[in-house]
């Protein structure tokens, strides 16, 4: 009931966009400066100068709505807010770099032929992260950090980046050694794309892509270098000798937009089946990590206590007691639905305290104790942010068009 571009999450995918949420705020504090997480308003007026000015290079991609006094424009970014707030700071250089980010809805006009699910959206969720720095040079030493951060991201999903490097021509010209360094730390190539003159408000605009199932590139991470919007918003701080100065600011999403990221996720999925391999997601990012399948409501008790044990770990466990249904039919809705783990419990598993446990991917059940299965969880996410359930436990709770 809304237009194109826009999205509706049901609860497992509501809860895969908190946990890529949580991990993206994880990320940035990854960087060794302080980083501030903020919340705030998606809509601006644009009679301000500084508003309008920068509004004005994504003219033909802007919402906008009527205010009481004036236009308002809906954020493409969360520049505006991150920028309003921290120019009422009080800066020294001892501050900088100093960090600031928000999980920013975002509102783009893209054209109704160029909306992809998860990829572009006319509204989405950015992890949108500035950091404030000293100037140009130390903008060049805090982004190798982060290139290191970007690249170590997408290879833990057995994927690359192919890279589009957009420079003014003054920034080639002053700064190609540090170009070449960014070209030998990714190991490959890389392609730059000299800008004649300063069109926009950065001198340097990095487009990370990877090339998806269809052999598309699709721009994922980035950062840009913008030495403009400090002055245009009033953002400053002053130096060793008092002197007011503006920032160099870096622009930044470390794994994209959040449906950006899973869309990786998804297309990394699509590769592997395409190669004959069972589709999975990330053990941290399944909806429900353990699904327990008793047999029958005997078994219930000792399915109970099985999850009481995973849930202590903060691990999202649910238990199939439908049952109505056959436990062919129910393993087979685990599988659909891309459980990691489905553990069935019967007569011997109550017995012995080993539980059988499939594992996505692999052609037989395993023999596991509960602290083993525990552990093996553990590993996976070690690192990873944890959330529970966003749906109950008990599947005969749920409609049964949200079971799958």
């Amino acid at each position: 009931m809304s237009d194109v571009g826009h999205m509706r999450y049901g609860p497992a995918a509501t809860l895969m966009m908190e946990l890529v949420e949580d991990y993206a705020w994880r990320l940035a504090n990854e960087l060794g400066i302080p980083v501030f997480k903020i919340r705030g308003t998606n809509m601006f007026r644009r009679g301000e100068r500084a508003i309008d000015e920068h509004a004005r290079l994504f003219n033909e991609r802007m919402y906008t709505i009527e205010g009481d006094k004036d236009e308002l424009i809906m954020r493409y970014a969360a520049c505006f807010q991150q920028f309003a707030m921290i120019k009422d700071w009080v800066l020294s250089y001892r501050d900088i770099p100093i960090g600031m980010l928000e999980v920013a809805d975002s509102y783009r006009y893209e054209q109704p032929g160029e909306t992809v699910l998860c990829f572009r959206l006319r509204r989405f969720y950015m992890p949108d992260l500035h950091i404030f720095t000293r100037d140009l040079k130390n903008a060049m030493d805090v982004a190798l950090k982060l290139h290191e951060i970007i690249f170590r991201e997408i290879r833990k999903l057995g994927r690359d980046y192919v890279s589009l490097y957009n420079v003014t021509k003054q920034f080639y010209d002053e700064y190609r050694d540090y170009l070449i360094e960014l070209a030998r730390r990714e190991g490959k190539p890389i392609l730059v794309r000299i800008m004649p003159e300063q069109k926009y408000y950065w001198v340097l605009n990095v487009e990370f892509h990877i090339v998806d199932e269809l052999r598309r590139p699709r721009e994922i991470a980035t950062f840009q270098f913008d030495v403009g919007n400090a002055q245009r918003f009033g953002i400053k701080y002053r130096d060793e000798n008092g002197e007011i100065r503006y920032p160099v600011i870096i622009h930044t999403a470390i794994i994209g937009s959040v449906e950006r990221y899973i869309y990786a996720l998804l297309d990394t999925a699509a590769i592997a089946e395409s190669r004959g391999e069972v589709p999975r997601l990330p053990t941290w990012v399944s909806p429900i990590q353990v699904r327990i399948i008793p047999i029958s409501k005997e078994h219930m008790a000792f399915a109970n206590d099985v999850v009481s044990k995973l849930e202590d770990r903060m691990i999202r466990v649910d238990i199939d007691d439908r049952f109505d249904e056959t436990l062919a039919k129910r393993v087979r809705d685990a599988e659909t639905f891309w459980v990691p783990y489905i553990v069935v419990i019967g007569d011997k598993e109550v017995k012995t305290g080993k539980l059988s446990v499939r594992v996505r991917g692999s052609q037989k059940p395993i023999e596991l104790s509960v602290d083993e299965l525990i552990g093996r969880i553990e590993e996976e996410i070690k690192g990873y942010p944890r959330r529970p359930l966003s749906m109950p436990k008990y599947l005969s709770m749920r409609p049964s068009s949200v079971i799958t």
